[in-house]
This record gives structure tokens, C-alpha cells and sequence, in this order.
């Protein structure tokens, strides 16, 4: 990666939607043949390539270089060892250009008449900075840069992933190019002498997919750029990191999310000209790269193979895999989304900034000590100018029934002033009168059921996230949280927030909720609560946000 870069940490569904939803492994054999393929990505071998490439033979694989050479002659081997295509020009493994530089093409025919023609590109460069410099090193210079994460860590992992694929009984529907870029350092040279002289037509390119420093996985994140570069991949890449097994040894269950197993995703909006998506997305070509994050050692000598997380490698090749397979076996995949163009970290905070707190639909506090007593709750504490303070609610009020249901607990209480509306009844002992009054409060007449509300993904069609989640409602209770996203109710999809409200306006009391966090999804059960007087009530719909 080059210095300069700043990595910061149903009704009817569109077709695209559609498609990438119901991609995936569902036959038996096939799914055995997957996981087949998937166990030849290991720790050993992605720990030898890296441990070859940033080995001090290669001097820091400076383009141009005596040690560029030397291990782009490495790895023109490698590939030669696992019988892929060569891919380069008149059928050559290398692309030569510039001062002595050298691209490496390689290839897998697709399987599918129709689909082959279309092209996944693989890509990871090999190159660094060599002995440093002052314009490429944070420093000491004049020592050799192995640059092990940077990037021998990529490159190993599309060593790994020509074996895998070549593991399938059958290479996926489209064709898959792979290249190993020369030049990155020196500004992108590789990728934008291939894209200014291209091997295939750019038109039937469908979608770049770069690594570029996945060898420092921790804390389980990984960050990924590039899926609101076409709508849908976002809901793509968190389907199957959520399928991924935690070691290869696993049983991995197409469809049937694993909690614990799926890598904590960020994604990012930013898309800078700091690593070989860049040509390509300059060129109207939809893209993901995957990145481990900037560290320490970053373009300094201590950049060493010892550093290396071989497993966390290995997690992350595995979710490629399984990426590169879902992408190249689609039947359609979206087109370029110009609006990626213009979109920001900061503009992502913008969108996924919470809602504030409605106000009060009663106005009351009180303590959670007289909970324990099982009967009623007592106000300590009545908001000014609230339906609460119109009823002359008092402090020390024990609330016993609330429309001559018994109050046994704070919850319970909480939960019955939400789906109370307009005209309620509150039964109420007072500290001076123990006999139970009735006072009439005015509650707003939207009632809540569910406790959301959100905004709709442009960039993901039938997905809404999630920006304010109300206390006390069933969707706090199922500890759902703002940020995240809904992508299906009771196994539907939906199109978009006005559908996602029909149907939550004919859904019974239990709901399920199929919601992504952070790249995992999982299924979230709510009960609902009846309404009385209203078999199936939603809130009311204001134009934005939508509430649920």
C-alpha cells in the first residue's frame, strides 16, 4: 500500500437484490466439494509464501529492482506449480512495462457458456519500497523493507485462493483474472499500465476484488472498501462472512448464519487513490478491497514475518474465497454506482447518526427499588409540561393498573404506556389516601409495537437501518441497536420502508428480524404486544424518519 495512504478504522425486489441474496451452496455434494476446497487454504501455506516473500533475499522487492525481479521469478513458479492459465499478452505470464517493470496475469476459465465471457478480477500487489527512502519510508532507510504484511500478506492470499478455486470440481460460472501488480509504491503503476493497456475488455469486467495488507488481523476487524461501489454488495459480503466457519475444520452450513464465527466488518464509504482499486474505479468499475488496518510497522523495516497473524490470514482468505465464489457464480451482478463517487466517512456518519430520544409519552420516573414489591411502581419524579404533568400526576404516586391492568413492575409498566394511546385510565395510591384513584391521562395516539424507527440504504435496496431504538419496547428487549441494519422480517424480503410497514402491520406477536452488525447477521425474536381495538397496529408514518 502506498505511503500516502489514509485508511480510516416481499414485494418485488430490484433483480440484482434477488440475485445476491440467493447466492449460495445448497446441494450436498456441492457443499462438500466447497468446504473441500476451502480446507486447501491453511495456515502453513499462507505462513511459507509470506515467509518466503519478505524473506531478506528479495531485498524489500523494490520494483525494477534486482529483488523485484527475483520475486516475480518466485512467483511466476508458483503459478506455473498450481497449472493455472498464464494470462499476460500473446499468452505470456508477464505484463512488462515501464523501467523494467513486470505485471503477472493468470487465469480460470469460467464454466458457465454464457458467463465466461464476463470477468472477476483478483488482484494484490507485489512490490515495496526496497531499501526505503525518504519518500517512501517512515524511516530508518538504507535497511531492507520486507514489507510482509505490505504486501506479501495479499499476494500469498491469492496464491491461496487460485488453489482453492482450482480445488472446485468446477471453476465458477465467470472467468477469474488474477494479477500481481508491479509498481504500487511508485504510484500505481501496474494497475493503470493494465488498465490504459488491458488484456480483456473493460466492459466485461464485473468486479475488481483487491488485498492489500490482510496479514494484521485484530481484534477480529477487518475493514472493506468498496461495496457501495454497486448496490447490493454490502448484504453480499456480510451473507457469506456470516457463513464462515471459525477454522477450516468447521462444519460450514450455507444459510445458516455461525455467530461466532463471521469477522467484524467495517465498511468504510471513503475511496482514495491509495492502493490498485483506484484505476479501476476511475473507470466506472465497481470494486471491494480488504484491509486489515495500518500499524506500526507500516513502510518501516520492522515490517517482518514474525508480525504476521497466520490464522487471522487464513479467516480472512476464507471469507474471500467464499466471496470470489458467490460473486462469479451470480447470475447478474450490478452495475457501477456513480453516487460512490461523491460519498465520504463523513457522509456515512451523517447517515448512520442516531435519532434523539422522543419525548416522554407519559413524563414520569421512578424508583426501581419498589419493583421488588410486585405491586405497581412509584413516581419520583413527574416532567414538566408532559401528559403527566397535565394530569397532576405527583411525586410518591404508586401506579397500581394502568387501564385496570395490575402494574407488577417497572418493565411491565414501561411496556403498557407504549401501546396505551389517547384516553388512559391510571389507578393510582396516593401517600396521603391509600384508597386507589382513577385519573385520566391523554397519551399520544400512535401506539408502539415494535420500538424502531430508520432510515432506508440507498446503496443496499431492501435493507433499513436502524437510528433510534425507544426503551422499553420489544425491540430493546431483543437488544437491537441503532446502526443496525434489517435486511428481512419473518424470512421475507422486503423493497423497501413502505413494504417493511405493510408487513409489520399484518404480522402477528412474534417477529423475526434477520439484522447485520458489523458484517454478522443473525436472527433477533421479538414478541409483540396486541393492541386492544387494533388487531394489527403500526405507528403512524411520518415521511422520515420511518418508525416501527
Amino acid at each position: 500500500m502506498r505511503r500516502n495512504a489514509r485508511i480510516h478504522v416481499a414485494k418485488t425486489l430490484p433483480v440484482l437484490l434477488l440475485v445476491l441474496v440467493q447466492t449460495g451452496i445448497t446441494d450436498a455434494a456441492e457443499h462438500a466439494a466447497f468446504r473441500a476446497a476451502l480446507a486447501t487454504i491453511t495456515d502453513e501455506d499462507l505462513a511459507q509464501h509470506v515467509g518466503t516473500l519478505a524473506d531478506d533475499v528479495f531485498e524489500g522487492r523494490e520494483a525494477g529492482s534486482r529483488g523485484g525481479h527475483a520475486s516475480a521469478t518466485y512467483l511466476r513458479k508458483e503459478l506455473e506449480k498450481l497449472a493455472v492459465e498464464p494470462a499476460g499478452p500473446d499468452g505470456q505470464w508477464f505484463q512488462t512495462f515501464g523501467d523494467n517493470y513486470r505485471n503477472l496475469l493468470a487465469m480460470v476459465s469460467g464454466s458457465d457458456p454464457k458467463l465466461k465471457n464476463e470477468f472477476i478480477l483478483l488482484t494484490a500487489h507485489y512490490d515495496h519500497v526496497g531499501y526505503g527512502s525518504r519518500s517512501n519510508s517512515y524511516g530508518p532507510v538504507g535497511f531492507i523493507h520486507n514489507g510482509a504484511d505490505d504486501n506479501a500478506s495479499g499476494v500469498s492470499a491469492l496464491l491461496e485462493l487460485i488453489q482453492a478455486i482450482l480445488a472446485l470440481p468446477q471453476p465458477p460460472g465467470r472467468s477469474i483474472l488474477f494479477m500481481l501488480w508491479d509498481g504500487e509504491e511508485k504510484g500505481l503503476l501496474g494497475s493503470r499500465h493494465w488498465i490504459e493497456n488491458p488484456t480483456v475488455p473493460l466492459e466485461t469486467i464485473r468486479l475488481l476484488i483487491n488485498l492489500d495488507m490482510i496479514g494484521r488481523l485484530r481484534d477480529d476487524r477487518l475493514e472493506v472498501f468498496g461495496t457501495r461501489t454497486a448496490q447490493g454488495l454490502r448484504r453480499l459480503v456480510a451473507r457469506v462472512n456470516s457463513q464462515q466457519p471459525i477454522d477450516s475444520a468447521q462444519t460450514l452450513l450455507p444459510g445458516t448464519p455461525l455467530l461466532a464465527g463471521g469477522l467484524l466488518l467495517d465498511f468504510q464509504w471513503d475511496v482514495r487513490a491509495n492502493s490498485d482499486h483506484w484505476p479501476f474505479f476511475e473507470h466506472d468499475i465497481p470494486f471491494l478491497q480488504y484491509h486489515t488496518g495500518l500499524h506500526d510497522d507500516y513502510h518501516r523495516p520492522s515490517d517482518d514475518t514474525h508480525l504476521i497473524n497466520t490464522a487471522g490470514m487464513r479467516r480472512v482468505t476464507q471469507l474471500l474465497f467464499a466471496t470470489v465464489v458467490a460473486v462469479a457464480d451470480a447470475k447478474e451482478l450490478p452495475d457501477f454506482r456513480q453516487a460512490a463517487r461523491h460519498e465520504s466517512q463523513g457522509d456515512r456518519h451523517r447517515f448512520e447518526r442516531q435519532l434523539p430520544t422522543l419525548p416522554p409519552r407519559l413524563g414520569v420516573t421512578w424508583d426501581p427499588k419498589t419493583d421488588a414489591a410486585g405491586a405497581g411502581v412509584v413516581i419520583n419524579h413527574v416532567v414538566y409540561d408532559t401528559p403527566a404533568h397535565r394530569a397532576q400526576l405527583q411525586t410518591g404516586d404508586r401506579i397500581v393498573a394502568i387501564d385496570g391492568q395490575p402494574i407488577h413492575s417497572g418493565n411491565q409498566f414501561r411496556a403498557a404506556v407504549l401501546i396505551a394511546s389517547g384516553e388512559t385510565t391510571l389507578t393510582i395510591e396516593r401517600l396521603d389516601n391509600k384508597t386507589p384513584v382513577d385519573i385520566k391521562v391523554s397519551l399520544p395516539k400512535n401506539p408502539v409495537r415494535v420500538g424502531i424507527s430508520w432510515r432506508e440504504e440507498e446503496a443496499e435496496p431492501g435493507v433499513v437501518l436502524i437510528t433510534r431504538v425507544i426503551a422499553g419496547s420489544p425491540a430493546a428487549t431483543a437488544a437491537l441497536r441503532t446502526g443496525d441494519r434489517i435486511y428481512q422480517l419473518n424470512g421475507h424480503d422486503f423493497s423497501g420502508s413502505d413494504d417493511l410497514l405493510e408487513q409489520l402491520a399484518t404480522v402477528d406477536n412474534d417477529l423475526t428480524l434477520n439484522v447485520e452488525r458489523r458484517g454478522r447477521l443473525r436472527n433477533v425474536e421479538l414478541h409483540l404486544p396486541t393492541i386492544p381495538d387494533e388487531p394489527h397496529p403500526v405507528e403512524t408514518r411520518p415521511t422520515a424518519p420511518r418508525p416501527g
